[in-house]
């Protein structure tokens, strides 16, 4: 209708038309929600931790030490050059320290160790390090073995 301006009023429309606008925005929204939904990755049904087997710290210190002396008798008889006899003490205490705190210590640096707060044996490691990797060990590997053993029996 043209009112005495001439302009027109807007049209009304029928209530129909917005209760179908409203239906079809929820459908949408409701279809976008599924999919969302249904693509997600479900979280995993956690399970109880395993149960860690904590070692008698006993049987380990007298492997590793048993370990430890047939490294040096090895050295000093000529069966194992030098430098492996001290790269392999290094890794016998690594290993009993693993074996102890759970940790794969076989592969951590000097910084790493000492980041787990593992000052004694990052000390015993450093102390081990120049020998096996100088062109000429500085210490002798019963010297190197010696440290070995040291912290191998103060750790508790």
């Amino acid at each position: 209708m043209q009112d005495e301006a001439g302009f027109y009023s807007p049209l009304h429309y029928q209530p129909q038309w917005l209760w179908l606008g409203i239906l079809l925005v929820l459908l949408i929204g409701s279809w976008y929600a599924w999919i969302l939904l249904s693509t997600r990755k479900k979280a995993p049904v956690r399970q109880d931790a395993p149960v860690r087997h904590v070692p008698n710290l006993d049987t380990l210190r007298a492997a590793c030490l048993t370990a430890i002396d047939a490294t040096a008798a090895d050295a000093d008889a000529g069966r194992l050059p030098q430098r492996d006899a001290h790269q392999r003490l290094s890794f016998l205490v690594r290993e009993f320290a693993g074996a102890a705190t759970g940790l794969p210590l076989t592969s951590m640096t000097l910084e790493d160790l000492h980041r787990h707060d593992l000052k004694q044996l990052a000390t015993g490691i450093a102390g081990i390090y120049p020998n096996e990797f100088a062109p000429q060990p500085v210490d002798s590997v019963r010297q190197s073995a010696e440290a070995a053993r040291q912290v191998v029996r103060a750790w508790n």
